[in-house]
């Protein structure tokens, strides 16, 4: 039997045990000094104002709308194309989530739709930078200010990746980052919130401390007190030490990620064939943080077809989102038909794509994709 070759495996090095121990040693589990390592690296990684550090990406999102005093009646522009979270950090609020259509070129939402669907009641902007490669940032930036909106920056897929200059995550006025255990950093579960306007950065504390003013007064004096809204969003110390290692490895984490792309879109891009497409490796001013390798297939029946052939060959690919607003929660919010993300949805599938994935594996891949097109 062929060994199998997975879709995922998170990169683990020396340093995480050491640095799991050490916590386990110094039995200090919350709030401790790699929480402090990992929100410092990070900011000074990605040229960030504030950087805090969450259990998930949802957790930061749901912190973001927190901040920007979202409510009931309130209506928050997303792509149907995302994961849960992106939803219902707005449901959770009493808000509306107005579901938009992406682009076939790089699965993002676009910049027309967007203003087309904004109405008095819309407050922001939740993009997705889909695998690491930025949205349109100047035309949704101009539509933003335009209409005095708040842009929130979903960019679980995205840390590392740019938009000309500055770091994905950076850019909106909030930004929220994803190390689960899929992505191309990993914490187990973890996140993190990039706060960009700096008059959110006082209320983040507050939120983040459980709704007290715990970080901001309690070297002043000898108690703190409940001062609003807040919950247990921040991530364990055990989370920390374990992403610090993930951090300090991150330039060769990405470089491999960057290496097995790359190949890939070489030896697919000399199929011909108008079965599948891929999307565009150089986009101008647009650096991918290399988080996902998609292909689209013309159909649904080709995608499952090819996905039940790798599966036979011990190759691990699976398609990826339902679209929200044809799920059952989300056609209790609106009744729509998405023309490009619904055919997305029915055509793509992600290929393998971890810096432990040898060369010879990659070349069984391609191989097996060749095989399945001719």
């Amino acid at each position: 039997m062929k060994k199998k070759i997975f879709f995922n495996k998170p990169f683990i090095n020396k340093a995480a045990r050491h640095n799991i121990l050490k916590v386990i040693k110094n039995m200090n589990f919350t709030d401790g000094i790699f929480q402090k390592k990992c929100e410092n690296y990070i900011k000074k990684r990605i040229k960030s104002s504030s950087v805090k550090l969450t259990n998930s990406c949802t957790s930061a999102l749901e912190i973001a709308m927190i901040l920007i005093n979202l409510k009931k009646g309130d209506e928050v522009i997303i792509p149907s194309y995302t994961f849960t979270s992106t939803a219902n950090c707005i449901i959770m609020r009493g808000a509306k989530p107005v579901f938009v259509d992406i682009n076939s070129h790089d699965l993002n939402m676009s910049a027309g739709e967007i203003e087309k669907n904004i109405t008095k009641k819309t407050k922001a902007i939740i993009l997705v930078h889909y695998a690491g490669v930025s949205c349109d940032l100047e035309k949704i930036i101009k539509i933003k200010n335009k209409y005095n909106l708040f842009l929130i920056e979903d960019a679980a897929h995205a840390f590392m990746g740019k938009y000309k200059n500055q770091f994905l995550g950076t850019i909106g006025d909030l930004g929220a980052f994803s190390f689960h255990e899929t992505k191309n950093i990993v914490a187990g579960q973890g996140g993190a919130l990039s706060i960009n306007n700096k008059k959110f950065e006082k209320r983040a504390k507050i939120i983040l401390d459980k709704g007290t003013d715990k970080s901001i007064s309690y070297n002043k004096k000898k108690y703190y007190s409940w001062k609003g809204m807040g919950s247990e969003y921040r991530a364990p110390e055990l989370t920390a030490a374990f992403l610090y290692s993930q951090l300090t490895s991150s330039n060769k984490i990405q470089k491999e990620r960057k290496k097995i792309f790359d190949y890939y879109y070489e030896k697919l891009k000399k199929i011909d064939s108008n079965k599948f497409y891929t999307l565009k490796k150089n986009i101008k001013n647009k650096k991918s943080a290399y988080h996902i390798f998609p292909v689209v297939f013309q159909n649904l029946k080709i995608r499952k077809n090819f996905t039940n052939y790798m599966k036979k060959n011990n190759v691990e690919c699976y398609f990826h989102y339902y679209p929200l607003h044809l799920s059952s929660f989300g056609k209790k919010i609106s009744n729509l038909k998405l023309k490009v993300t619904e055919m997305v949805y029915d055509g793509l599938v992600r290929l393998p794509l971890y810096p432990e994935l040898n060369k010879k594996e990659q070349d069984i891949i391609i191989k097996l994709f060749k095989n399945f097109i001719n």
